[in-house]
């Protein structure tokens, strides 16, 4: 259960605006969970909007598939139900197969992922944890993504990062129409 209760009806004007603007965006998912904790501050939200929709939406040069593969791998890390669940719709429509989401976890042993996947898996570990061997890594992904796509990476580990360290500790649940889509065993691959 949510340590913040879910605001399921706005109670402002603005609120229920962003509400149905969201509604109709979700693919049929109605308003999502994370909104709906986020929502006890509606300019917060709003500007978190702003910032988020670019990097699932096209805003990015970084391949889908590698950007979902880094926000993938930073809910493992974190050990973000909530982003595993709704990434996995996501990392499918990027191209992502189901046998590769549950290869995340031993990617090093794994013959799914191409020497690009590895590097990205491996600088993703690095930069999440701060380690001291994030640099080093970036380094070595600049031999295929360019300056940019190497910022992108960074950012969006950085972002989903940031995000997990919301819906970890408020423990914003996973909406039951997406777990509706997926495997049974999902939870076995965090």
């Amino acid at each position: 259960m949510s340590v913040v209760p879910l605001i399921e009806e706005p109670d402002s004007d603005e609120l229920r605006e962003l509400y149905e603007r969201l509604q109709q965006a979700s693919g049929g998912l109605g308003v999502l969970n994370i909104f709906k904790a986020m929502a006890h501050n509606p300019p917060l939200l709003h500007a978190w909007l702003r910032m988020a929709t670019p990097l699932l939406t096209g805003g990015l040069t970084l391949s889908p598939r590698l950007r979902e593969i880094a926000i993938l791998r930073v809910a493992q890390l974190a050990g973000s139900e909530y982003e595993f669940a709704h990434h996995i719709r996501i990392a499918r429509g990027a191209g992502l197969t189901l046998e590769e989401i549950a290869g995340l976890q031993d990617y090093d042993e794994s013959e799914l992922f191409s020497e690009l996947d590895r590097a990205v898996i491996a600088y993703t570990d690095a930069a999440a944890q701060l380690r001291p061997d994030a640099p080093e890594l970036a380094r070595a992904l600049k031999r295929w993504l360019s300056d940019r796509e190497l910022v992108e990476l960074s950012f969006c580990i950085g972002h989903w990062g940031m995000l997990a360290r919301v819906l970890v500790p408020l423990q914003v649940g996973v909406d039951e129409a997406i777990i509706a889509e997926l495997p049974t065993e999902w939870r076995e691959w965090l």
